[in-house]
């Protein structure tokens, strides 16, 4: 009786051994087959449509602002090789067009985003239960590509003030070369105190464009810049003193007359003989803070196209489950 009670028990066992492993194993199986997985898309399938259609419209939209950076970015390029061509009404522009172009670009995304976040069913915790990890996938990539149009308000301010910028400095600098022209040309004809009035016009042009520089030197390198403006200011002095010497000589040719005539010569042989000095100043200022400008939306920009790209392209078809 014993052993037969023992074999019973050990019998008993086993079938409740069986019946908890086949228990478990329908978990496992139903766990398998939650909604939201390839297993039971049927689950899932209304909210899909309904999350797909608002997003099929939604990256539509992605691709039309896509483009628009695309028109900044040849804006911010225009912009860049303008100035170093010295074309300031280009650069003007180029910076206007830009101007309403980031603003359009600024209010598309944040509306873009607004509507992306008012899809339903597509994040939160019970997501997984409402819809496809395919078409979360795609609402998250969408949030995410739009993350790259934030930094473009700071980049076009800083192309626009670095653009300005450097169009006033070059005015500056190419006025005070013509009212020096026009100073020597006076002095020629006997007219000094004239000539004099000149030089202090362009000399007041130095200062503000001395003040630019250092403005911008936290920014850029201004070593050309600084050179340029220390060999003009020179000029200025030895010319300056040139009239005066001659006038109050009356015309003779004295000790002091012979002595300023050098100090001219010399200061005028240092001069820059050509507008290389004015373009390698524009370049400075360009590699300074344009360049990072045009940099960043270059990035933004192609960062855009490959995500509308990516979500162009067919998604890769899920494998049945086993």
């Amino acid at each position: 009786m014993t052993r037969l009670r023992t074999v019973g028990l050990a019998a008993a066992w086993v079938g409740l051994a069986l019946l908890v492993s086949a228990g478990a194993a329908g978990l496992v199986v139903g766990m398998d087959h939650v909604p939201g997985t390839a297993a039971r898309a049927e689950l899932t399938s209304t909210a899909d449509d309904a999350a797909t259609a608002q997003l099929d419209e939604a990256q539509a939209q992605l691709a039309a602002l896509a483009d628009d950076v695309d028109a900044l970015g040849v804006h911010a390029r225009a912009a860049l090789s303008s100035l170093a061509g010295q074309d300031l009404e280009t650069v003007q522009t180029s910076v206007d067009e830009g101007a309403v172009l980031v603003a359009a670009i600024r209010d598309r995304a944040r509306q873009l985003q607004a509507e992306l976040l008012e899809v339903p069913g597509v994040t939160g915790p019970e997501s997984v239960l409402t819809t496809s990890a395919a078409v979360r996938d795609r609402h998250a990539a969408m949030l995410e590509a739009l993350e790259v149009t934030e930094g473009l308000d700071d980049a076009w301010v800083n192309l626009t003030t670095g653009s300005l910028a450097a169009a006033r400095l070059s005015r500056l600098l190419a006025d005070h070369d013509r009212v020096m022209g026009e100073a020597v040309l006076v002095g020629r004809d006997g007219g000094y105190d004239e000539a004099i009035g000149k030089i202090d016009e362009a000399a007041a042009l130095l200062v503000e464009a001395d003040t630019m520089r250092a403005q911008l030197a936290n920014t850029v390198d201004v070593s050309t810049l600084v050179e340029w403006i220390r060999r003009n200011r020179a000029y200025e002095d030895a010319l300056r003193d040139l009239y005066r010497a001659v006038d109050a000589s009356g015309g003779t040719q004295t000790a002091r007359v012979r002595e300023a005539i050098a100090a001219e010569r010399e200061a005028r042989r240092d001069l820059p003989q050509d507008a290389r000095g004015l373009v390698v100043i524009m370049a400075e200022i360009g590699r300074g803070g344009l360049n990072g400008a045009v940099i960043t939306i270059e990035e933004a920009r192609g960062r855009l196209a490959n995500a509308v790209e990516d979500l162009t392209a067919p998604s890769p078809s899920v494998a049945p489950a086993p």
